[in-house]
């Protein structure tokens, strides 16, 4: 699985709050807004948008990433829940989803890792027209249920992470591997599974956006034997070859990733991306959009600043001129996350920004007004019971 309110009171949310601790039952806490530069402020109450009580056709069905929507070719909106199965919420608006239960992909279960097919999630979407969907799944191996070395026999503890592609030719109803494995493989660390060794690879995709010719995602990196975590920035002109990705190496986007398994030498030796303003977004990485009007990329994430005192952990954004270099982070919600929390309690995560009126069949543009959506979990990482909710907000520049 995926890091890994309510049947609570939803309460409105001021605009302004203390950003003090949460008790379970409370939602997110919004920050003041920066007094220069974009901002954004929430302005109305928290929504429940899926229901796991209610809502789900299955136990393991949840937001277990954070969103994604596209527009079909018949117009429907379709909003991405994924799990290793994968299900899609469709309506005309977002306002009238409906659960389609079912599953538009679901996992393979391989237990070789050199075919990174085990454990998929969809990750991010993009169409051109509604007919043809290309997509990027975030791809775990859970070597702790395989016969491969992991003595621990521990999730964690064997866990190895590769980014694949997926494409659908009926508007998104499934999804299936553009090429056979391991064909399929977009980013990877340079490094093969290593069983025991804990959690390293390539992780869950933002939402991809188009800009001038070029389709771009930001990914999360945790590398081997370091456990360094950073985010890098990929980007590719043809979503239909899984080999087309590149990543920013400091002065252009001439990276190539390496297959661990089938590369050798110096091809591996380069496979490592360059992190991007490590300083200013940390590993925040789940959403980006770009604001027509101030020209700016927005980018949500989950983090904590410790050059703040007190120290806010929860949601935080940032902005970007090309992608490459951020402003400094600043709390948007104050969320309970599940590394900060104990036994059951409510945590929050996977921001991400959906402008209900985007232009952009992919939702990958807003104006000022927008919705984060992030997932709830209702009693804790290790509980199957999360609800996706929202609230709106509004974005814009300060003098």
């Amino acid at each position: 699985m995926v890091f890994h309110i309510s049947r609570a009171l939803v309460c409105a949310l001021a605009v302004v709050w203390s950003g003090s601790a949460l008790a379970d039952a409370d939602p997110p806490a919004p920050f003041p807004v920066p007094k220069t530069g974009i901002a954004i402020e929430v302005t109305g109450p928290l929504e429940t948008v899926f229901d796991w009580t209610t809502d789900r056709c299955d136990d393991a069905q949840m937001p277990d990433l954070p969103v994604r929507a596209f527009r079909d070719a018949d117009g429907q909106i379709n909003l991405i829940l994924s799990h290793d199965s994968a299900y899609a919420m469709r309506g005309d608006d977002f306002d009238s989803l409906k659960l389609d239960c079912t599953p538009i992909h679901k996992s393979a279960y391989d237990p070789d890792p050199s075919q990174f097919d085990d454990h998929e999630w969809i990750a991010a979407v993009y169409t051109e027209e509604g007919q043809t969907v290309h997509a990027l799944l975030h791809a775990e191996y859970w070597g702790h249920r395989y016969n491969t070395g992991c003595g621990s026999r521990a999730y964690f503890q064997c866990w190895y992470n590769t980014i694949t592609a997926a494409v659908s030719t009926d508007a998104g109803r499934s999804f299936d591997h553009p090429v056979d494995p391991p064909g399929h493989l977009v980013a990877s660390i340079p490094h093969p599974y290593a069983p025991d060794e804990g959690i390293f690879g390539a992780f869950s995709p933002s939402n991809i956006v188009q800009h001038r010719g070029y389709y771009y995602a930001l990914i999360k990196r945790q590398e081997y034997p370091s456990g360094d975590q950073h985010t890098c920035l990929m980007r590719t002109d043809d979503l239909s070859d899984p080999d087309s990705w590149r990543f920013w190496k400091g002065s252009a986007f001439d990276g190539q990733f390496a297959d661990p398994y089938r590369d050798t030498g110096r091809t591996l030796r380069a496979g490592n991306c360059r992190p991007i303003s490590v300083g200013e977004i940390a590993q925040m990485y789940e959403g980006v959009v770009r604001h027509e009007g101030l020209d700016r990329f927005i980018l949500v994430g989950t983090s904590n600043d410790p050059t703040r005192d007190p120290e806010p952990y929860g949601f935080y954004y940032a902005s970007s001129g090309n992608l490459i270099t951020w402003t400094r982070r600043w709390p948007l919600l104050e969320a309970r996350l599940p590394w900060r929390a104990t036994g059951s309690q409510t945590v929050y995560l996977y921001p991400t920004l959906i402008d209900h009126d985007s232009a952009s069949r992919n939702f990958e543009t807003t104006d000022g007004t927008a919705h984060l959506y992030f997932t709830r979990l209702n009693f804790g990482s290790g509980n199957l019971d999360r609800d996706l909710v929202r609230v709106p907000v509004r974005i814009f520049k300060q003098p």
